[in-house]
């Protein structure tokens, strides 16, 4: 079997996230995938069937992972299981900072580093952490053209372009508050010859926020490193 490419804290995005590609979203912003953060490791035994018999095509995959993000419409954290291959490294991910001054900063090295140097925050009652995707999700940006229709001295009509940049915040997610901790039921599991089957986190903590759609307080329990103390704005 194939070693799992990710693991329980990971964060990752589909393959379509189209900051993969350039530094700002082209198109409805609505499209754009979330980024997620590996729940759950799972390592299909030999006996899974991921070829079609009759064709050979792929069909499946020994490698999939329970993925979360934060639904930031509904205040709600949602899961889904994905194949690694539709899978990538949020490292990859080309991020921008716009200054106070309205100066463009390509760092995204520096964000990304800062990210994974992110160290599990330590258990405390009432500390306030946030999930480790929400820098990304803030920072995120939308470029947009416009034309205004001119004449030159010549009196020939010209179209003068006009590029907006707009923050895309949506999946971003609020600030939590830690009130509570256990051990996670789940353990790793492994099958006879000893080798894993399933990978999760050994701990988890609960958190508390506000959720304005339900008018409510939400708690939740997450794996301790999907969160972090860290994070810092300027």
């Amino acid at each position: 079997m194939s070693k799992p490419k990710f693991t329980v804290g990971d964060l990752v995005v589909l393959k379509t996230h189209p900051l993969l590609i350039g530094y700002r979203i082209k198109g409805d912003g609505k499209l754009v995938p979330p980024i997620l953060l590996v729940k759950e490791v799972f390592i299909e035994s030999l006996k899974k069937v991921i070829c079609d018999e009759e064709t050979g095509n792929t069909i499946a995959e020994r490698n999939k992972y329970t993925c979360v993000y934060f639904n930031d419409s509904r205040s709600e954290f949602l899961e889904v299981v994905l194949y690694e291959s539709m899978l990538e490294t949020f490292k990859k991910l080309k991020i921008e900072k716009i200054d106070r001054k309205g100066k463009v900063k390509k760092d995204y090295k520096k964000i990304i580093d800062e990210i994974v140097g992110y160290k599990i925050p330590r258990y405390e009652y009432g500390k306030i952490v946030r999930l480790k995707t929400k820098k990304i999700e803030i920072y995120k940006k939308r470029s947009s053209r416009t034309f205004k229709v001119g004449k030159n001295i010549t009196g020939v009509e010209e179209l003068s372009p006009k590029e907006t940049i707009q923050y895309v915040v949506n999946y971003t997610s609020p600030d939590f508050i830690i009130c509570g901790f256990k051990k996670n039921d789940e353990k790793n599991s492994h099958y006879s010859d000893g080798s894993a089957k399933k990978i999760v986190a050994e701990n988890l903590y609960k958190v508390k926020w506000f959720n304005p759609f339900q008018q409510k307080f939400s708690e939740q329990y997450l794996p301790d490193n999907f969160l972090t103390d860290e994070m810092k704005f300027d």
